[in-house]
Parts: structure tokens; sequence; C-alpha cells
């Protein structure tokens, strides 16, 4: 079941911090955890800005700062706001599916966006933020934490960004801004990089590093120019590879899926069939 009903008769919850969830992990310069659909104790103090990416609804007794606690619902398919050196206290008496926790440090935000954040965070926690790309964003991760298959660092790191720059987005009351383009040079260098380090441990940061811009603009330039996000972009460039070595090389599909970025054979197996409507073997046999 998605939903647990309450906390009934059980003793009351210990509060505890954001490392009570198990699914914990580091991305590059952001941090996540993965909470599921169960009751929660949170108390912590951030020391950097954080953005809980909501699954589902959750209703608790929520406290911001000196605040007084009362009834609070979070939204499913919403993002919430926590500035860096605020505190949050919860208590969720009912959950619906959980949230994905992203801790944001200063230089990941500054190679992030070109735009200064620090009037957001003067606001303090800002709840319920509402957009069809950050409802989009919550349905995505739904469905592959429904998958079990892991997340890669890439995946993760791209899922992160997104967030924060759609929360952003939301919070400024801006539904659109001015988006700088590409200029031919700049996404030739983008699909240069990709295409040299698609076996490597790739970031967000190093791609919008190497090309000298903002995240914000190698984001949303990849989306204007082939109409994927830059992860779905990088993971057509590896499928292309993909194709490539099926057809060329003696390669098995396992050693082709690790040449190529993939985790293991079966992920490249699920990619390709997502895609292409075939396996890799099938794939290789027809051609």
């Amino acid at each position: 079941m998605e939903k647990n009903a309450g906390l009934g008769g059980r003793a009351p919850l210990r509060p505890r911090g954001l490392e009570q969830f198990a699914g914990r992990g580091r991305a590059g310069d952001v941090g996540y955890c993965v909470a599921g659909a169960a009751p929660y104790a949170l108390d912590f103090e951030n020391e950097n800005d954080v953005i809980c990416l909501l699954l589902g609804d959750i209703r608790s007794q929520t406290q911001f700062d000196a605040d007084t606690a009362a009834p609070v619902r979070f939204a499913g398919q919403t993002a919430a706001f926590h500035p860096r050196g605020g505190r949050v206290s919860v208590v969720a008496e009912e959950v619906q599916r959980g949230f994905i926790a992203f801790d944001y440090a200063p230089r990941f935000q500054t190679v992030l966006d070109d735009r200064d954040c620090a009037g957001m965070s003067r606001d303090g926690s800002r709840i319920n933020v509402r957009r069809g790309s950050i409802a989009a964003l919550s349905r995505y991760a739904l469905g592959r934490l429904r998958s079990r298959e892991a997340f890669s660092v890439f995946e993760m790191q791209s899922l992160a960004s997104l967030v924060f720059l759609e929360t952003l987005r939301g919070l400024s009351g801006a539904e659109s801004h001015a988006r700088r383009a590409l200029s031919e040079r700049e996404f030739d260098v983008i699909c240069q990089v990709i295409d040299a380090r698609l076996g490597d441990g790739l970031t967000c940061a190093e791609i919008a590093a190497i090309v000298g811009l903002p995240l914000r603009v190698v984001f949303d330039g990849v989306k204007q120019r082939t109409g994927l996000s830059l992860y779905r972009f990088v993971i057509e460039r590896r499928l292309e590879k993909a194709e490539e070595l099926l057809r060329r090389s003696g390669l098995t599909i396992s050693e082709i899926a690790l040449s190529c970025g993939f985790s293991s054979q079966q992920h490249l197996t699920t990619a390709f069939a997502g895609k292409r409507g075939h396996t890799p073997s099938r794939f290789r046999r027809t051609v």
C-alpha cells in the first residue's frame, strides 16, 4: 500500500533529521534522500538550501523556524523550498508516496544558474510550489522509484537540477523568461564533450563548465534545439553509440553497456527496449 492511515494509537515518533531516511546519497555537490510512504517525525536545521519534491500528499503538524506548529498539507506533485539557515519541524501523520529531498551546496548553485537566489532565501520556507513541470518531474521520479532500478549519479543530478530550476521559476512567479540560445559552436562542444565521456562519470556541472555557460542555459538550450532534456539527450547519444557498436564490433552486450555509460547490461537493455522497441540482442541479430 502507498498510503499510511496515520499514527493511530502508536507512541509518538521521536523527531530525527533527514538521516532517518534510508535512501540517501550524493550526486556531486547535491545531496539527496528518498522518503517512502510511512509516518515520520522530522526536525532539522539546514546548512544548505533544501528542496523537497513531493510524490504524494502529506498531512502534518509543521513548524517553520520560530513559528507555532500548525496543521500543514504538503500537496503531491509540488515542491517545498527550505532556505539554508532555517529550521523545519514536521510530524507527518498521513503520508502518500513520500518525497525526495535535495540539498544544494552553494557552489553547485553558482554553476547551475547565473541569477541571484538570495531573495528567494529571505522569504523563508515556501511550500506547495505548483508548476506543470514540477508535477511532471514528480511523476517521473515516482515511476523510477517503482521500477526499483537505481538512479545513476548523472540522472539524479539532472533531476535535482531541474527541480531547482523549476522551483526557482515557480517562486519567482515567472511562467517563462528570456532564454539565451546556444550558438552552433557551443552546441557542437556540448555534443563533443558528451560523446567523448559517454563511458565516464560525466556530470551536469562538468558539461556547463567546459562550455563556459551556466547550467540553466545549457539545460534550456539543449531543450530548445533537440526537444529533449539534457539527461534524455545524453541517453539518446549513449543509445546511438550502442547501436553503432552492436552493428560493427564484436564486443559483448555487457561490454557495450559499460563503454556507453550504462551501469549494467540490464540498464542498457531497459533503455534500448524502451526507446527502440526491441532488445540489444534482437537488434544485433537483425543487422
